[in-house]
């Protein structure tokens, strides 16, 4: 993604931020001079009004209006009127500390982690955005210390020119207090801002429905997440590969072989079956053994049935020999 292509330029945000306190300072300090003069310059009556209300000698300058704010690291069509990107993290001043604060309040950190504006960590950054920067090999940085742009410059109270216009006590008081309820809802507003574009950011990172996590799981593992890993990303903001030896082991593995079908035995029908020799009479009183296979029991079986039949004619005409030959020595020797 552009979004997380973009460089951290510390020193130019650094030395923009240092003239800023500079100058802030400076113009500071002019304006402390200026209100001193004021109060010296006030009855004892008006003094003692004043100093009951607003302490003039701790006055800093408040805040009138402030910019539309937005992430540089979402990518725009066109980048007319706004600002180069800074650090918004490295801006120590109102009402960047406010933008800041609501920043931190958004879905791009855990709402449980301690914020600490002075030292950001990774550590409370949302699980999937965690995630995302561990695919994408980013600097958690561009997080914790995001670079932001603006549509114009902040609009301070003009104090001076209260100063100059040489109001009653009771006037000048009741500007300054009008400046100090203004400051403290355009802080508010800030923190609003903030918070919207922390939120805008994740959207913007995170995709419809983690489309964009999954597209950066894709592009380094070259498929598509499972429902653990996913789960993994979206609840610890862990890059772990599940089952990964199993999965390995399934792809290198060759596949199996089928087997072919086993070919039908075929039986020889007993019509076709060869004609066995007749047993001798005492290999066939031998009972067959508990080893003798079905074929042969068949076989056995099958000729014993056949040899029935020409037993019952043989044994008579052996008798009926018998009997002609014993008649015919009879007759030969009487």
């Amino acid at each position: 993604m552009q979004a997380l292509e973009l460089r951290d330029n510390a020193l130019q945000w650094e030395t923009e931020r240092q003239n800023r306190l500079l100058q802030s300072a400076a113009e500071q300090r002019k304006k402390q001079t200026r209100l001193e003069a004021v109060q010296r310059q006030q009855t004892p009556e008006a003094k003692s009004e004043a100093a009951a209300s607003i302490r003039l000698d701790e006055w800093v300058d408040k805040v009138n209006a402030i910019p539309d704010i937005r992430s540089a690291l979402v990518p725009l069509d066109d980048e007319e009127g706004w600002s180069k990107p800074f650090s918004l993290a490295k801006a120590d001043l109102e009402p960047w500390l406010s933008y800041f604060r609501g920043y931190r309040q958004s879905r791009l950190f855990l709402a449980h982690a301690v914020h600490d504006a002075a030292s950001p960590d990774a550590a409370s950054i949302d699980y999937p955005v965690r995630a995302l920067l561990e695919l994408r090999r980013a600097d958690a940085r561009i997080i914790t210390e995001p670079p932001v742009q603006i549509n114009g410059q902040v609009d301070y109270f003009d104090t001076e020119a209260v100063i100059a216009a040489g109001h009653e006590a009771s006037e000048f008081r009741a500007s300054l207090r009008g400046a100090i309820l203004n400051h403290d809802k355009q802080l508010k507003l800030a923190e609003e801002k903030g918070r919207e574009m922390g939120d805008a950011l994740h959207e913007a990172l995170m995709g419809e429905g983690h489309a964009n996590l999954i597209g950066a799981w894709e592009k380094v593992f070259k498929r598509k997440p499972n429902i653990d890993e996913l789960h993994q990303m979206l609840t610890s903001g862990r890059v772990r590969v599940s089952a990964e030896k199993k999965q390995i082991i399934t792809e290198t593995r060759p596949p199996v072989p089928e087997m072919p079908a086993a070919a039908p035995v075929l039986r020889p029908s007993p019509e076709k079956r060869p004609v066995m020799p007749p047993p001798e009479p005492s290999q066939a009183s031998v009972p067959a053994t508990e080893d003798d296979d079905d074929e042969a029991v068949v076989t056995l079986s099958t000729y014993a049935k056949k040899e029935a039949p020409a037993r019952k004619f043989l044994w008579p005409a052996i008798h009926a020999a018998i009997g002609c030959a014993a008649l015919a020595a009879y007759i030969f020797v009487f």
